[in-house]
């Protein structure tokens, strides 16, 4: 991975700043505290994110947003990684950021950056967010405070860090995996042994069974053949009951007929005394007819034999028209007798004398009217007479007639009733001769009542037997089948038992193989590989912290755990006891051996990328000499060193110079 820009906006003391990369040493030299060691922790949140940082010691101090922006080039591919920070209320916290890949931008989660960038990087590592890059920190950049530290941990700690940067801690993963698998397996095979433990017991069960079995089929052959013979029982009983409920039926149906057939002798003969009555009534009927016929004949009149009914209507208007002339004349008399005192009544006049023949003349004309009228009234009176005589006459006409047409009409009724009269005799005699002959069916109906109960008790006992034969079947049946079940239940169990066995059997040898010769395999293997790597690193190492001291009196070395040993003149010395720039120089060539081996298992660090924050403190000026030398003897394409020495400004190829002014850092190319 080669480092190509980085572009920072209020990280730390920074406001803004940037900053390109070129091949070689780079030196961010200026005094203590003025923001050099801010820049590789802004590298590597661009990378990896916070990770065991927080938010808060990244942004700065009162602003809301803050951001990074690093592009570099790794396995010949240009990447350039953007992140933010933003603050809400209180609390400091990523944003999504995105990636640039040949071009083509992708924005991601906080998450999701860090996962792409170490698949971009190849680093086979924890993705969370808040998990630190071991190989970052180890083999690229260790912030300063964290640069002995590696040397000061237990040596399995270190041996299990060393395993992350070096990229095997997948041998020591597959022996706890193995492990954890040897575990596993033992202990599904004791589940598994526990299982089939009561083989013995099942097997002795199922041998009890199948003899049950063969003991229910023999008896289900007997009980079958009982049954059979109970059902041909009930059958032939069947039989008979319905030939004798034929025979009771038949009976009954014909007794049933007697009062029906009584009720119907003493219907018709009921009918036949009515129409005797009928007979006898009409008979004293027709008697008293011929007498009222006799004396309506005598009461006929000879003579009368036109209506006067128009004659006597012709009187009677000649008598209304009298009448009214009578009134006239008797009006017009009156008037005339007023005038007889020879003056006016109404005004006094004296009435002439030739009026008295008129006077006279009216009261004449009214005599003359009343003799009329009267001779009229005589007349109407003599024709109503002969009208009202008429009349009398033709109604007895008509009630002769109608007590012959009563006559006439007894005569049908008669012929009628006669001819029923014969035909109910003859149904009543019939139908007493039915009833007759139905009551001798009712003296057989109780014998065959009595038949019929005996034969439906025999049925009922030749079904009682037969239930009592099928529920004896069924009892068996059911025996059998639960016996079968338990019988299959057990095979079942035999069979899973049986395929349990094998796979104990499998789990066995899976065991046996992973102890003996997986295991041992893994541990020759990472023995072989890490005694390699020790070789090397062994050698570089103490070449590299020979060439960083000042005198030769002390050697280094590293042990199988990698933990470094110190001899002085063939004795052990502590780590403790060496001087401050003794302790930089072990942990400058350590730093720098282990960057060359993770280089080599790395390909996304084939550039040999290094970071080395204050890496010279307690340095002699003749010791930063030497760096020069071990630097390039170590083949780093990109170094970046961060020191307050300026005689390291002699062997670098772009030095940048970082101050602070009033609390906000800047960066300068010198």
């Amino acid at each position: 991975m080669k480092l190509q820009s980085l572009d920072i906006e209020n990280i730390r003391t920074y406001g803004a700043a940037s900053v390109t990369f070129s091949s070689g040493v780079t030196l961010f030299e200026g005094d203590v505290g003025c923001g050099k060691s801010s820049l590789l922790y802004a590298i590597e949140f661009a990378l990896f994110g916070l990770g065991d940082l927080k938010a808060s010691h990244l942004l700065r101090h009162g602003a809301e947003n803050g951001s990074v922006k690093l592009s570099f080039e790794v396995t010949g591919k240009h990447v350039t990684v953007f992140r933010k920070l933003e603050r809400k209320k209180d609390t400091a916290r990523q944003a999504p950021g995105w990636i640039e890949e040949d071009g083509v931008r992708t924005e991601y989660s906080p998450e999701e950056l860090k996962t792409k960038i170490l698949s971009i990087l190849g680093f086979r590592e924890n993705p969370s967010a808040k998990a630190t890059s071991w190989i970052f920190r180890y083999a690229v950049f260790t912030p300063q405070e964290q640069m002995k530290e590696i040397l000061l941990l237990r040596p399995e700690e270190r041996l299990q860090t060393l395993r992350k940067a070096f990229g095997v801690e997948e041998y020591k993963t597959a022996q706890e995996h193995a492990n954890v698998v040897q575990q596993h397996l033992r202990e599904k095979g004791r589940e598994i042994k526990g299982q089939v433990a009561d083989v013995p017991e099942l097997q002795a069960k199922k041998a009890v069974l199948e003899s049950q079995l063969q003991t229910l089929d023999l008896q289900k052959q007997t009980i079958f053949t009982q049954v059979a013979a109970a059902q041909d029982q009930v059958v032939a009983s069947d039989t008979s009951v319905q030939a004798a409920r034929a025979v009771s039926l038949a009976l009954e149906r014909e007794a049933a007929e007697v009062p029906l057939l009584q009720k119907r002798v003493e219907e018709l003969d009921r009918q036949h005394a009515r129409l005797e009555f009928d007979s006898k009534t009409l008979d004293a009927k027709n008697a008293q007819w011929d007498q009222d016929e006799k004396t309506l004949q005598q009461q006929v009149k000879t003579g009368i034999t036109n209506d006067p009914q128009g004659q006597w209507e012709t009187a009677e208007s000649n008598v209304r028209q009298l009448q009214q002339q009578l009134g006239a004349a008797e009006h017009t008399a009156r008037e005339h007798q007023h005038l007889r005192s020879g003056s006016c009544p109404t005004c006094g006049q004296k009435i002439p004398d030739g009026l008295n023949g008129k006077i006279q003349a009216a009261e004449s004309a009214f005599k003359e009217a009343q003799t009329k009228f009267q001779t009229a009234r005589d007349s109407e009176a003599a024709l109503r007479a002969q009208v009202r005589q008429f009349n009398d006459q033709k109604m007895l006409q008509q009630k002769i007639q109608q007590v012959q047409a009563l006559r006439a009409q007894s005569e049908v009724q008669r012929t009628d009733m006669t001819a029923k009269m014969v035909e109910t005799a003859q149904q009543l005699e019939s139908a007493k001769n039915a009833w007759q002959e139905k009551k001798h069916h009712l003296e057989k109906v109780q014998d065959a009542r009595v038949q019929l109960q005996k034969a439906e008790m025999q049925l009922r006992e030749k079904q009682t037997a037969l239930q009592t034969a099928l529920k004896t079947q069924a009892a068996t049946e059911a025996q059998e089948k639960h016996v079968r079940q338990n019988l299959a239940d057990i095979e079942a169990s035999l069979e899973r038992k049986a395929q349990l066995a094998l796979k104990l059997k499998n789990l066995e040898e899976k065991t046996a193989w992973i102890a003996d010769p997986f295991l041992p395999a893994l541990t020759t293997i990472e023995e072989h590989v890490l005694r390699r790597i020790n070789d090397e690193f062994n050698r570089l190492f103490s070449r590299w912290f020979s060439q960083l001291l000042e005198t030769q009196d002390l050697e280094a070395e590293v042990d199988a755990s990698f933990t470094p040993q110190i001899h002085q003149q063939g004795f052990e010395q502590d780590f403790a006891a060496l001087s401050g720039g003794e302790k930089s120089a072990l942990a400058l060539a350590y730093r720098l051996a282990l960057n060359t081996i993770v280089r080599q298992t790395t390909p996304s660090l084939k550039d040999n990328l290094l970071i080395l924050d204050e890496p010279t403190d307690g340095f002699s000026k003749e010791q930063l000499g030497r760096m020069r030398s071990v630097l390039q003897e170590a083949g780093a394409q990109q170094v970046l060193l961060v020191s307050h020495e300026r005689e390291l400004e002699a062997f670098c190829d772009q030095v940048f110079l970082v101050e602070k002014h009033y609390g906000e850092s800047a960066v300068k190319e010198l």
